[in-house]
């Protein structure tokens, strides 16, 4: 069984003016994090390894949830994940580490959506931001992934 939790980023900050990778996380951001990092705690899951993309406001939403997690995982930023349609995500996953079962991928949107869609063969969800996906694979190797299932949760049912 192979688990990935896909969680997209924090709403950002469209207050400063910088580059796409640079901009941070508004306050409602930060609260939104803090409130799905409390729900994601009570689901007890075992993390492996912990990815991010290195857009600043996936690197706050991931710094976010590990203050509140306590995980004793590294997080590692990954170039390709910053991805905006799922291809370069889709590559990174499937050349994960057999010996993981379960990753953590911080990311974007329509990347989260568009996976969402391939893997399980519904139509279009919409993923908020800071939504969590958590899919399951019936599989032993991450080359294997096709379809699974998948559970969401989203900020505006816990605010």
């Amino acid at each position: 069984m192979k688990k990935i939790i896909l969680i997209r980023h924090a709403k950002s900050s469209w207050d400063y003016n910088c580059s796409d990778l640079k901009r941070p996380l508004s306050n409602r951001g930060y609260n939104d994090a803090d409130i799905m990092s409390i729900i994601f705690k009570n689901f007890k899951l075992n993390i492996d390894s912990i990815y991010s993309s290195p857009a600043r406001r996936t690197l706050d939403t991931a710094h976010k949830f590990l203050n509140n997690l306590n995980y004793n995982v590294k997080l590692i930023i990954e170039q390709s994940l910053y991805d905006f349609d799922g291809e370069a995500t889709e590559k990174f996953i499937k050349c994960l580490d057999d010996s993981y079962n379960t990753v953590m991928i911080f990311s974007h949107n329509n990347t989260c959506s568009n996976l969402y869609k391939k893997y399980t063969f519904h139509k279009n969800l919409h993923v908020p931001t800071c939504g969590i996906l958590i899919f399951e694979f019936d599989v032993s190797l991450w080359t294997d992934i096709k379809n699974g299932k998948c559970t969401y949760y989203f900020p505006k049912n816990f605010r």
